[in-house]
């Protein structure tokens, strides 16, 4: 039996050696670093909630009075066929404004001082959208024509969709007066 224990020993030990041995070593010894690890994060656990950090029992139970004023608090009832109040004038009221995404036929790309020019034209009007001037060079100017009303219209292309080829179909987000429209989706 001994004997049997020792070429088994010697078997186990001349496989991990081996090309594939190697890999399967690493893996028992991944398994037990693990294993020991957990044991110790459990161990830890367990001393935080041993005797000295049980929890003690409140004595008073009446409720505080923010509890009570959330606990009571409602909304009045609102009939839906009622017609709508009037919004009090001291309340501000903000209007927010979506730009439309337009399927549009790239047909090529602006460079030199072309490019710049529709950049400085942009920047003299005060876009928002436009990037740092530094990640202009960056960033590409494209001229195409919308899938639908065939209106032409210049772009932004972001510097992570790279430079497309003549052709491709872009979702362009059109602009507000004095803004860039921006590509969107390739």
């Amino acid at each position: 039996m001994i004997k049997l224990k020792l070429i088994l020993l010697v078997l186990a030990a001349s496989m991990l050696s081996g090309c594939l041995g190697g890999s399967v070593a690493m893996q028992i010894a991944r398994s037990v670093a693990t294993k020991v690890a957990d044991n110790a994060v459990a161990n830890a656990m367990d001393v935080q909630d041993g005797p000295s950090n049980k929890k003690v029992e409140r004595k008073d139970t009446a409720p505080s009075d923010t509890w009570m004023m959330l606990a009571t608090a409602g909304f009045r009832p609102v009939d839906p066929n009622a017609p709508l109040e009037a919004a009090p004038e001291e309340v501000p009221t903000q209007v927010f404004q979506s730009n439309n995404l337009v399927r549009v036929h790239l047909f090529n790309l602006l460079i030199g001082a072309e490019k710049d020019a529709v950049y400085e034209k942009a920047r003299l009007v005060g876009a928002l959208n436009l990037p740092n001037k530094r990640e202009w060079a960056r960033w590409h100017v494209a001229m195409g024509m919308t899938e639908k009303d065939k209106k032409e219209i210049t772009f932004l292309i972001p510097p992570e969709f790279g430079k497309l080829p003549s052709g491709t179909l872009a979702m362009v987000e059109l602009a507000g007066p004095g803004d860039l429209n921006i590509a969107r989706y390739k």
